[in-house]
């Protein structure tokens, strides 16, 4: 009789807790998974008593436990995989920054200074493209000019000159560049 009055005991204060805990959640969406690991319980809290008689009890907390550890491998394998995203994603925006920094290098030698520079890579580390914005600094004290290159376009000669030459080292092609000037 005592084990009967234990178990009916344990069960009812098992549904005032889950009551408890139910009521206190600030979502509707995590009740479900509350309900389902509490109906995961209960199971095994009703189960008990009968496998303590049979003397399977021990086998039931065994199984309990290698599907824990098995579960806990799976949330490992889970959290490897979002580092390892997390950190290629880190290195990617580092070599962005890096690329950013000597296209910068490369225009203040051709006489320009970079307001802004903005790199684009793919997951394999590629230059997809470049875009910059760039003031010319005078030479002498005077503005540079402007020079025809082909098909009526006008350019100034040191940005189609930086142009051809992030082109070159890249190995990118002329749409993939993008240079706005911005006069003093």
């Amino acid at each position: 009789m005592e084990l009967i009055y234990g178990w009916v005991k344990n069960i009812v204060c098992f549904y005032i807790f889950m009551a408890i805990i139910l009521y206190l959640l600030p979502r509707e969406s995590y009740r479900k998974y509350v309900r389902f690991f509490s109906g995961m319980l209960l199971i095994i809290l009703a189960a008990n008593p009968v496998l303590s008689l049979l003397g399977k009890e021990e086998m039931l907390l065994q199984k309990i436990s290698q599907a824990g550890f098995f579960q806990e491998l799976d949330n490992v394998k889970l959290d490897t995989r979002h580092l390892e995203q997390a950190q290629k994603k880190a290195y990617v925006k580092e070599y962005e920054r890096a690329v950013e920094m000597d296209a910068s290098r490369i225009a203040e030698g051709k006489q320009m200074e970079v307001l802004w520079a903005d790199v684009q890579l793919s997951e394999e580390y590629q230059v997809e493209s470049i875009c910059m914005e760039v003031a010319l600094m005078e030479e002498g004290g005077s503005s540079m000019e402007k020079a025809s290159f082909g098909e009526g376009s006008r350019e100034y000669p040191n940005v189609y000159g930086l142009k051809q030459e992030l082109m070159e080292f890249y190995r990118l092609g002329e749409e993939q560049i993008t240079i706005a000037v911005r006069d003093r």
